[in-house]
Order: C-alpha cells, then sequence, then structure tokens
C-alpha cells in the first residue's frame, strides 16, 4: 500500500471515530435533556400537591370533630342536608372544598404520568359527580384552575342555570 493510500485510511479512520464520537456526545445531551425535563415535571407536581394538601388540611381543620361533617361525609356526593341552615351548608362546602382540591391532585398527577388511567377514571367520575350537581358548581368553578375547569366542561353533560 502506497503511503498516501496509508494517510487516507488513517485520515478516513480519523473521521469516522469523531463522527461515531460527535453522534454519542448529542446523543447524551438529548438523553439529559429528556431527563431534565422529566425531573422538572415531578418537581412542578410534587409542588401542586404539596400546595393543594395545605389548602385541604386548612379547609378540613374545622371539619375535625363535627358531628354535622360526619352525617354529611357518610352521605356521598350528594347528603341529606337542610340547605337552610347555614351551619349544615357550610360545613358541605367545605367538605366539597376538600374533595375538590384531592380531585384536582389527581388531575394533576395524571397529567404528569403518575397516576393510572383506571384511578383517574375512577377520579374523573367522583370530579364529574359534584361538577354537575349544580349546587355545588360555583364551589368548584371556584376552586380550580382555568385548564381543569376547562377540562370538566368538555367532560360535563350537565347544564347549570
Amino acid at each position: 500500500m502506497s503511503s498516501s493510500r496509508k494517510v487516507l485510511a488513517v485520515w478516513s479512520m480519523a473521521n469516522i471515530t469523531n463522527l461515531l464520537g460527535m453522534l454519542g456526545v448529542i446523543g447524551s445531551l438529548i438523553f439529559v435533556g429528556i431527563e431534565i425535563r422529566q425531573n422538572q415535571e415531578i418537581a412542578m407536581a410534587a409542588q401542586l400537591s404539596a400546595r393543594n394538601t395545605a389548602l385541604m388540611s386548612f379547609y378540613s381543620a374545622p371539619l375535625e370533630g363535627s358531628a354535622i361533617a360526619l352525617r354529611l361525609m357518610e352521605g356521598g356526593i350528594e347528603p341529606e342536608i337542610d340547605w337552610t341552615n347555614d351551619e349544615e351548608r357550610a360545613t358541605l362546602v367545605a367538605i366539597v372544598r376538600v374533595r375538590i382540591l384531592s380531585l384536582l391532585n389527581a388531575y394533576y398527577q395524571y397529567n404528569s404520568g403518575l397516576l393510572d388511567e383506571a384511578t383517574f377514571q375512577y377520579t374523573l367520575n367522583r370530579t364529574l359527580e359534584i361538577y354537575e350537581n349544580c349546587r355545588f358548581r360555583d364551589v368548584v368553578i371556584q376552586r380550580v384552575p382555568n385548564d381543569f375547569l376547562e377540562f370538566l366542561k368538555t367532560n360535563s353533560v350537565t347544564t347549570c342555570s
């Protein structure tokens, strides 16, 4: 083999090696970028969850030890209530606030990939039961961000006046 061919072969091998090294670096950077984005999404979901948990604690604190709250919670989504009784109505509104915040957490966790489809469908059904009750709709609207509200409107079949 002539010396010019040897130089050409070595030069081609160097170029191929450089190309493979460059592709490896690019692939590594893409992988790191994806990992950073996933970590950011998980961190944001954790922050939203912590915020909603603090709000749930705030709204549920007055309910602790309340005989009215226990009776209403046993009644499910729409318990028997005397709507003219201010204490019963206020207690039920507090219960609905806590439930909506819990369901909002599930919505964010699902969108972040931290909650499976079956669990989310159960949660969605519970949320819609509350949202479709026209007496509770204003409470829901006051407590949820626009993206979740639009999601509820899209999935709702009840129109409240």
